[in-house]
């Protein structure tokens, strides 16, 4: 579980955006703007687009 105070102050590095935290099925941060999904692993947020992963869409 990631800290409140450090879910205030991420952005998507890919356009400054407000990311939205997820927990099911797996932690994730999630830019709807850029539709990108950054991974957290270990409880590190892997804030690097190169690493992101394209949104699917429901």
């Amino acid at each position: 579980m990631l800290d409140e105070r450090l879910l205030g102050i991420l952005a998507c590095p890919g356009c400054k955006g407000e990311l939205d935290y997820r927990t099911d099925p797996k932690e994730v941060l999630i830019c709807h703007s850029c539709s990108l999904v950054y991974e957290i692993r270990d409880d590190i947020p892997i804030m690097l687009v190169e690493e992101a992963k394209p949104l699917e869409k429901e």
